[in-house]
């Protein structure tokens, strides 16, 4: 089992963004990285990432792009309620998108 098939929300964000094109995945992954920043006031982790991030290179479909492997990892390591609170966020943005468009 991957680490977000356990939360409903943060599955279907994350296969929501794998079906997006790739200048939408930036956009989320920018969203997610931005949003985790501003709500995870213990982010020990984010330092460890580029060491941590090597070891893992290309073996994902979201290790293809930097800022998107870098946004999953932050999702990965910060805290229950914030992966579902930027899921949430992340599904709201895609909405918003649609009824724009």
């Amino acid at each position: 089992m991957r680490w977000y098939d356990i939360e409903p929300d943060v599955c279907m964000a994350i296969s929501m963004i794998e079906c997006a094109g790739p200048s939408a995945q930036e956009e989320y992954a920018e969203y997610i990285i931005k949003e985790i920043k501003e709500k995870d006031v213990d982010m020990n982790y984010i330092k460890n990432f580029t060491t941590s991030n090597l070891s893992n290179k290309y073996n994902r479909w979201y290790d293809r792009n930097e800022t998107l492997s870098r946004a999953f990892s932050y999702l990965k390591e910060t805290s229950k309620s914030i992966q579902k609170e930027v899921s949430l966020g992340v599904l709201a943005l895609k909405n918003q998108k649609e009824a724009i468009a």
